[in-house]
């Protein structure tokens, strides 16, 4: 009874390191036309939900969808926000909206969509990843490279209101370039496709290296629980 507790023991402060050392922060800022905003997203290593299609893969569906390689999970986001058109002044972001994974609005011609992917009330899309090298292509919109995708991040902020954050990537002549939405509940009160510029920090090396770190520690750990439940059993 005593080894089992303490492989328990083991687990649990392996994952509570394992939490602390595999999330990691980057701050953020935008600006352009009446949006302006600032903050930190927390992050860990994504892990895909599974595809909520209950027909991928099968004959005139899309195969099974995945997150994009490259995608960290945004946890968490503080800061604030400004939209000049509706009267908002460094109103404090609230919390994100954690992500609702939902089907792709077309089963047949848009297979890379993340299963990520979802959908506020008031049809904004959204999927919280965050891509400290850069986004790839996975809708039908031909660029990339931005901190977040062409889906981005979905949070609130005081006062009710609801933004959405996302990256059009590089354009031409333009370069990198976002796009904000802000909606109440279902109804959508200001937006603008592209246009806004942003930047975002990476972690030191030293960050990745914790919550590569982190990984490897709660692996170790459930091969040793594994291990000593083997030698009880016999």
């Amino acid at each position: 009874m005593k080894t089992v507790i303490s492989c328990i023991g083991i687990l649990m402060a392996a994952g509570l390191f394992g939490s602390q050392a595999e999330a990691a922060t980057a701050t953020f800022s935008f600006s352009g036309g009446p949006f302006s905003g600032s903050g930190v997203f927390t992050f860990v290593p994504d892990i895909s939900p599974a595809d909520p299609n209950p027909s991928c893969g099968d004959p005139a569906n899309n195969p099974c969808r995945s997150d994009p390689a490259g995608a960290y999970a945004i946890t968490g986001v503080t800061g604030t926000f400004s939209d000049s058109n509706l009267g908002i002044s460094n109103a404090a972001i609230t919390g994100l909206i954690p992500i609702s994974p939902a089907n792709e609005k077309d089963s047949t011609f848009d297979p890379l969509v993340p299963t990520s992917l979802s959908f506020t009330p008031s049809g904004l899309s959204y999927n919280n990843l965050f891509f400290p090298a850069g986004s790839p292509i996975d809708c039908d919109y031909p660029f990339d490279g931005t901190f977040l995708d062409v889906f981005g991040v979905a949070f609130t902020i005081a006062g009710g209101d609801t933004v959405n954050l996302w990256g059009d990537g590089a354009e031409p002549g333009v370069g990198n370039t976002y796009g904000v939405g802000v909606a109440n509940g279902a109804n959508g009160l200001d937006y603008q496709f592209d246009g806004v510029s942003g930047t975002a920090s990476v972690p030191e090396p030293a960050t990745w290296a914790m919550m590569l770190f982190g990984l490897g520690g709660i692996g170790a750990a459930m091969r040793t629980a594994r291990r000593k439940r083997v030698a009880l059993a016999v």
